[in-house]
């Protein structure tokens, strides 16, 4: 019923929407941006740039980032390998492990709010405490439509994810403008406006996501009006990195939190719902969470791709310190294990010694880490981004 709904609501909406959105694509500044990225893409009409857009929607990744060391009231690499048959929920965890939701600093309380109020999901019981499984599976995980094609996946929510598949996300998906948790502590004018938060996130709160405009992967005219609107920022900052070669155009680190945030309504049930894993070269490669997250992947006939990433060294990127990082980067970096394709039979060729070359490749990656260890420090950056030259040019040609 729910999705039913808004895909009826979004249908309406996205099509009210394309006039205007026609317009802003052929406008001159957006041209001329679209030139010095796209050359191609700038000397198409409006509608055959729409019709574009709305082609790499269909295709675009739903992605969910998780993190490899455990995390209370978070998906994480613990969850994940704990035996739950299914990608689980905040809600899901919480029931599971007798989590007291009335903690947090209100958050669960925020959140079942924008369950339940914003996206149409049924309420809890009792306000912010679902009492059973049952109840917390009538809810679902966050995801984001990776339209800036970042490497990483959800890198700002843990150092792996996962991507959706297809078949399933086509019809279940139901897409807000831009992260609802952020809008909660930017513009909800029922919750004061933490001190914390940075100065320079100044959102247009008159075009924040809304019941009224939801979307679907179907119908997201209106959705890139919204967001360009929210966040104050040229529709060519997407359209560029959706359009040109990939690792082109480079992403800053204010793309970062200019995503459309994904709610698939339906159980993500292993291994049918899940296309394929993303890892941190950085954080996992051959750490011993690594190695788990690659049992983890040929348990469940998964391929396994690592990432560079944005390598950051100890820095750690989330939504709240994205939008004021200077730096912009490549985000192209993916390289398939060939091991893991080899064993879940991923559709990749190899060479003969791929395997051999991985295994020398990571052994190496795990003494640097030990060496690292043994003299109380970490890896640096840098270090990282030598030997993932040199496990590119290894394997990225199989």
């Amino acid at each position: 019923e729910l999705l039913a709904s808004v895909a009826q609501s979004s249908a309406a909406r996205s099509a009210d929407a394309s006039a205007e959105l026609l317009a802003r694509l052929g406008e001159p500044t957006l041209r001329a941006e679209l030139l010095s990225c796209s050359p191609e893409s700038a000397n198409w009409t409006a509608a055959e740039l729409l019709q574009r857009l709305r082609a790499e929607v269909s295709v675009t990744e739903v992605v969910s980032g998780f993190s490899s060391r455990a995390w209370q009231g978070q998906m994480s690499l613990d969850e994940a390998t704990s035996g739950t048959p299914f990608f689980e929920n905040n809600w899901q965890m919480g029931v599971r492990h007798k989590f007291n939701f009335s903690g947090a600093f209100g958050w669960f309380d925020i959140q079942d709010d924008v369950e339940s109020k914003l996206y149409g999901f049924k309420p809890f019981a009792r306000h912010g405490q679902p009492q059973t499984m049952e109840e917390a599976s009538e809810r679902t995980p966050y995801f984001l439509l990776n339209l800036n094609r970042v490497d990483a996946g959800s890198t700002l929510y843990g150092d792996a994810s996962v991507v959706l598949s297809p078949a399933l996300v086509n019809n279940v998906s139901i897409i807000a403008s831009a992260d609802t948790g952020g809008w909660t502590a930017l513009c909800n004018s029922t919750q004061k406006r933490p001190e914390w938060l940075p100065k320079n996130y100044k959102p247009n709160c008159k075009s924040a996501p809304n019941r009224q405009a939801l979307g679907t992967l179907q119908h997201t005219d209106h959705l890139f009006l919204m967001n360009s609107d929210y966040w104050n920022v040229s529709l060519s900052r997407s359209i560029c990195r959706m359009l040109a070669p990939w690792g082109q155009v480079p992403v800053a680190g204010r793309d970062l939190i200019h995503y459309f945030e994904v709610m698939p309504a339906a159980n993500l049930t292993y291994p049918s719902a899940i296309k394929f894993v993303i890892g941190s070269f950085p954080s996992l490669f051959g750490a011993a969470e690594g190695d788990r997250l690659r049992r983890w992947c040929l348990q469940n006939k998964w391929a396994l791709v690592w990432s560079l990433g944005l390598n950051l060294g100890n820095f750690s990127a989330n939504f709240w310190t994205a939008g004021n990082m200077t730096d912009h980067f490549a985000s192209n970096w993916r390289v398939v294990d060939p091991e893991v394709a080899a064993q879940v039979g991923a559709n990749v060729t190899a060479s003969a010694d791929a395997e051999r070359r991985f295994e020398l490749l990571w052994a190496r990656a795990n003494l640097t880490r030990r060496i690292a260890e043994v003299e109380n420090r970490s890896v640096s950056n840098g270090t990282w981004s030598i030997m993932w030259s040199e496990f590119e040019a290894a394997l990225s040609k199989n």
